[in-house]
């Protein structure tokens, strides 16, 4: 487990109280603490991920137990993403960009997907694509966070696909599915955080891959086709030489 510390409108409800602005001073409190918590429950959860690990390899005549083992393991799982969204949304550390390759930040993202997420990955990497000033801890959430939303959305039903490709002075990550039923009308909740909307963008995980573009001054957009097809478009801008 790794607990990784304007064309969009953030929800005012929750946001205006979020934020970090100069105006605002208050949200640098929010933020130290999460970040704080985050950094705190590291431990305990990694401890409890080896404690699992270790269950499942040595209750095997269980089926039942090892079931939910497995469903522990899951949730551990999903308490250490929780706590990396907030982190992420709330920008608690400031960035820290410098020039990076994003199909090299992409390889060891897709390394860290379990076997079975790995076989429905499928890459299409523009063969020229530039370095991009880019905050690394910050930019492997935004790969990981879009990945895992695709792959939730497509249920293990349909490929993810990750493309790469040039727009005029933007950089664009492209992350492609099936999305049958998918309610267009709720695009928006998708990226508020707190909503109360499909579980695979509960929370705040979309918000924090917008939170991010933003920060280094791109922008992420979703829509559906009338196929159902998704697609998740992130722009960054290319620096100039």
């Amino acid at each position: 487990m790794n607990i990784l510390p304007p064309d969009c409108t953030p929800a005012p409800r929750y946001t205006d109280s979020l934020l970090l602005t100069e105006a605002n001073p208050r949200a640098a409190d929010t933020a130290t603490i999460v970040g704080q918590l985050a950094h705190e429950l590291r431990q305990p959860l990694s401890a409890m991920e080896a404690i699992t690990y270790y269950l499942h390899l040595t209750v095997v005549r269980d089926p039942k137990a090892s079931q939910q083992i497995d469903k522990l393991r899951q949730l551990i799982e999903q308490a250490g993403w929780i706590l990396s969204d907030a982190v992420h949304f709330l920008q608690s550390a400031p960035a820290r960009p410098a020039l990076h390759d994003v199909h090299e930040i992409l390889e060891v993202v897709l390394s860290r997907l379990s076997t079975e997420d790995q076989d429905a990955v499928f890459v299409d990497l523009a063969e020229s694509f530039p370095l991009l000033n880019l905050d690394l801890s910050q930019m492997q959430h935004l790969l990981t966070t879009a990945l895992r939303f695709c792959l939730r959305t497509a249920r293990q039903s349909y490929p993810v696909e990750v493309a790469t490709r040039i727009e005029g002075d933007r950089a664009i990550i492209l992350f492609s599915t099936e999305a049958p039923g998918l309610d267009a009308q709720s695009f928006d909740s998708l990226f508020a955080p707190f909503e109360d909307h499909p579980a695979p963008a509960a929370g705040l995980g979309l918000a924090s891959v917008r939170r991010i573009a933003e920060v280094h001054g791109g922008t992420c957009d979703l829509s559906v086709d009338a196929a159902g097809e998704l697609q998740l478009r992130v722009a960054l801008p290319i620096p100039s030489v």
